[in-house]
């Protein structure tokens, strides 16, 4: 039977060599690249199902790996195992897709099942992009691609039709600037950070911010043409982020997307500027009408 296929880069050879045969013993199929550079090459010729990515290494630092892996393969999964780290490159390795980060040294069981779980989810991204299309697929092949520790070989099955159709629909979001970004707002990680991939799957750029706090500190470096906001958050709430986003940043279109909130949360959300307000669970093309509708606004304004 066919293994999760795991891409090992890190500088230290003797230690991500150790941990490839350990890896190996635990039915993985492990690869090792021993600098950012050639890990990217490894992707044009034998992509992995998940990276495994160390911080700091010469040349071409983990950071930068990981933004081009997100940008170029949004559909892989990679997680940071590093040893120098801190809570700033934790923040920030999140924000640009990480699926989870790691301090070294680590547990080999407990990295074992992360990369278990981010390889599920790549699948349930792959199967939610093919489902938005239209196009169904065997009872057989979903059964396969959901079973824990899988069946790897009809799980890539959806996968490779999944990124197929993401290569024919892309560049078609309309607006003179070029493709939208969009800032997701949601505590629910899981939820959030599979949203982003089905919308990079289309090729749109999108950030995710996992608490109001967050979102409107990444919103003074750089604003997106389009933030998508739950309601009910720990510390700052939705409508206050609203608030300030729409008296500081006028030109974002603001999209409430809630499972908690009620009517009279709606009419202030509309009141205070909201482009629209979607309830959970949403059907994938009502919020994609939505973001194009926005984005055209945001681009248009601004």
């Amino acid at each position: 039977m066919s293994k999760i296929r795991v891409l090992l880069v890190d500088d230290e050879e003797d230690y991500v060599r150790t941990m490839a045969e350990r890896m190996d013993m635990r039915d993985l199929q492990s690869t090792v690249a021993l600098s950012g550079e050639e890990a990217l090459d490894l992707l044009d010729t034998d992509p992995p199902d998940v990276i495994v990515l160390d911080l700091r290494m010469p040349g071409m630092q983990g950071m930068e790996v990981l933004e081009r892996v997100k940008r170029d393969h949004p559909h892989i999964q990679v997680i940071i195992l590093t040893g120098h780290g801190g809570e700033n490159e934790e923040k920030e390795a999140r924000r640009l897709g990480a699926f989870e980060y790691v301090q070294k040294p680590a547990d080999l069981g407990t990295l074992v099942g992360t990369i278990q779980g981010a390889w599920k989810r790549s699948i349930q991204a792959a199967k939610e992009f093919i489902k938005e299309q239209g196009e169904g697929f065997d009872r057989t092949m979903t059964a396969a691609a959901l079973a824990e520790g899988g069946m790897p070989d009809e799980a890539r099955e959806v996968m490779e039709k999944a990124h197929g159709l993401a290569r024919q629909t892309r560049n078609i979001e309309p607006g003179a600037g070029g493709a939208l970004k969009i800032l997701l707002v949601d505590d629910e990680e899981d939820f959030v950070r599979t949203m982003a991939e089905r919308l990079q799957m289309r090729d749109l750029g999108s950030d995710v911010a996992l608490n109001g706090e967050e979102a409107l500190s990444m919103l003074e470096e750089d604003l997106p043409d389009v933030m998508v906001l739950d309601l009910k958050m720990p510390g700052i709430g939705g409508l206050e982020v609203l608030e300030a986003v729409k008296s500081r940043y006028p030109t974002v279109q603001v999209i409430i997307l809630t499972g908690h909130g009620s009517e009279k949360d709606e009419a202030i959300a509309l009141r205070l500027g909201a482009f629209a307000y979607l309830k959970k669970p949403v059907d994938i093309q009502d919020l994609m009408a939505e973001v194009r509708r926005a984005g055209e606004n945001s681009q248009r304004d601004g």
